[in-house]
């Protein structure tokens, strides 16, 4: 699964704050952070397949 978060700079604590109750649900998230267009910043979140061990998996 993956997920994008886009956010204005004055809304960072609201995006860092949904990023902690994802991490909760989903404790093998990985996360990449962009600002590559302005004003936005945006957050990847990458969840691996269930099941899958996470030494194998390849982030896309």
């Amino acid at each position: 699964m993956k997920i994008t978060i886009a956010y204005l700079p004055e809304e960072q604590e609201e995006a860092a704050a949904d990023l902690v109750a994802l991490r909760q649900l989903h404790p093998r998230l990985k996360v990449h952070k962009s600002d590559a267009h302005p004003p936005f910043k945006h957050i990847y979140l990458t969840i691996p397949k269930p099941g899958m061990p996470t030494d194998t998996w390849k982030s896309t």
